[in-house]
């Protein structure tokens, strides 16, 4: 059963979790399968030649060709491979989404081979999502090493801690939805966490750039 351990209703913010729905063994096969699957890379920082604290791959629906850029990275596109489809059949339908018609058109894949990797507080709201505008939902679903995730309202201070915290196990899926990309920031904190963790988040394309076909 779904719960929602943020619900803002003033603000119309949400983030919903539903608890494992799949056998060890299909959660380990799917673990595999997106490990070995996904292009993995570590971007660097353009202005800082950093290494991102994490790896990454981002891929989207077929047709599409819009490249993802957050602080000042830009990730090209893969599209969906037959192992990317096989995972949404089992899992879309856990969050009511039925047919490959309502089906998110996109998904950034995050690798945490350790506890010290990580992804700092930020917002999905980039243009491709219009998640300034108006509702933006994001489905994630998590693989391997529990992690902490965490939530707080934008413009609230590093010292103060954060106003939602959930650990976040393998086959977790969190739902983040209605006004939320505009109103809070999310985060993964580094940890002492030992084993890799997959996260994969899949979004909705909703403005796509003039180089991607559906834009035109």
């Amino acid at each position: 059963r779904w719960e929602y351990p943020m619900r803002d209703e003033s603000r119309r913010c949400f983030a919903g979790l539903l608890r494992p729905q799949l056998p060890e063994s299909k959660l380990k096969h799917f673990e595999q399968l997106v490990r070995d699957g996904a292009a993995w890379h570590q971007p660097k920082r353009p202005r800082t030649g950093e290494l991102l604290p994490r790896q990454t791959d981002w891929m989207t629906a077929e047709r599409c060709r819009c490249c993802y850029k957050y602080g000042g990275v830009e990730v090209g596109p893969t599209e969906f491979p037959p192992w990317m489809i096989e995972l949404m059949e089992t899992v879309m339908p856990l969050c009511g989404l039925r047919g490959q018609g309502r089906w998110p058109n996109c998904c950034n894949l995050n690798l945490y081979e350790d506890g010290g990797m990580s992804v700092g507080w930020h917002a999905d709201d980039e243009e491709l999502f219009q998640g300034k505008a108006g509702d933006c939902p994001i489905i994630s679903f998590s693989l391997g090493q529990a992690r902490t995730f965490e939530l707080r309202l934008k413009g609230t201070d590093d010292s103060k801690p954060a106003m939602h915290r959930v650990q976040l196990r393998s086959g977790d899926l969190m739902t983040m939805e209605g006004l939320t990309q505009k109103h809070y920031q999310h985060r993964v904190p580094k940890e002492r966490a030992t084993g890799p963790r997959i996260n994969l988040t899949w979004r909705w394309i909703k403005s796509h750039q003039a180089r991607c076909p559906l834009g035109r």
